[in-house]
């Protein structure tokens, strides 16, 4: 790896620190990471942030416009929704709740999805030929399709939300690791590695993971990306949280009869939802970048 002179060498100590080194020179990325950081504080200390229960009614104050609007009033940012909830303490506990399930899924999809990818790239012959057709058979399901059927079978509540989605992901996490992992294993210094005893465990692990960091960092944003969008489908489409509950999707489905009313009640959680999943891919481009310039 080649060090620019536009870094002090003494500075570069390992081949992350050359990628942060270039991340932080792109300002839309480090502009999102703040963002995201934003989101993340919430996700934390959203139970301090609300000024209201966002169950608690008020038949005094029902669609009350944002206090900025005539009409408005201080004690709620956002307004009120047609029960008189706050609409502030509703998007800061539907973000906690949103934010931190695509998290989850992101997680445990991908810590299960690396050891299945190494695993379906070492099997050869008849176990790999199963192990394949499987997951084929599974990627012709729609995902959204594969998440209904198991909340149809489970009940409906977000935690089954969250089961179904990971494991609709699973199968798609496990293919494009698998192809990223074979294409790197058909590379020569592969074949130089092999001929020298090493085992393919230890390619993938040593050598392979290392080298496909670029495409792994899109896979995971993209597992992300499809997770928060599932999340506030099944929740829009009433199969995630219940009425009471609060989660982006629900949220937006509980408010659209009123939307021409106010407003506010969709714009804000579909902005909010917006300005997450664009940060996130900001991110995951500026450390994508970041990946091919320092392999240059």
């Amino acid at each position: 790896m080649s060090i620019n002179d536009e870094f002090d060498k003494k500075q570069i100590r390992t081949p992350l620190h050359y990628i942060f080194q270039i991340f932080k020179k792109k300002v839309a990325a480090i502009i999102a990471v703040w963002i995201i950081c934003t989101f993340l504080f919430i996700i934390i200390f959203a139970d301090f942030i609300v000024s209201h229960s966002p169950s608690e009614q008020n038949m005094n104050a029902l669609l009350l416009p944002p206090y900025w609007l005539k009409g408005g009033n201080t004690a709620y940012l956002l307004g009120t929704d047609e029960l008189g909830r706050d609409n502030f303490s509703r998007l800061i506990m539907g973000i906690q709740r949103t934010l931190a399930g695509a998290l989850i899924i992101t997680a445990v999809v991908s810590f299960f999805g690396l050891i299945l990818g190494a695993l379906a790239s070492s099997l050869k012959n008849f176990k790999a030929s199963i192990l394949h057709h499987l997951l084929d058979s599974l990627l012709t399901i729609p995902i959204l399709l594969t998440a209904l059927i198991f909340i149809v079978i489970f009940g409906s509540s977000f935690q089954n939300c969250l089961y179904a989605i990971a494991i609709s992901l699973l199968p798609q996490f496990i293919r494009s690791i698998f192809l990223s992992i074979e294409t790197e294993m058909a590379k020569p210094y592969i074949v130089a590695l092999k001929i020298d005893s090493m085992s393919d465990l230890q390619l993938v692990k040593n050598v392979i993971y290392p080298n496909i960091l670029e495409p792994l960092v899109t896979i995971i944003n993209r597992v992300f990306t499809m997770a928060i969008i599932e999340i506030t489908t099944l929740g829009f489409l009433g199969f995630g949280v219940q009425t009471k509950g609060t989660e982006l999707g629900a949220i937006i489905a509980n408010n659209f009869e009123f939307m021409y009313l106010s407003p506010i009640l969709v714009l804000a959680p579909g902005i909010t939802l917006f300005i997450i999943i664009f940060s996130f891919n900001v991110v995951a481009e500026g450390i994508r970048h970041a990946i091919i310039e320092a392999e240059q």
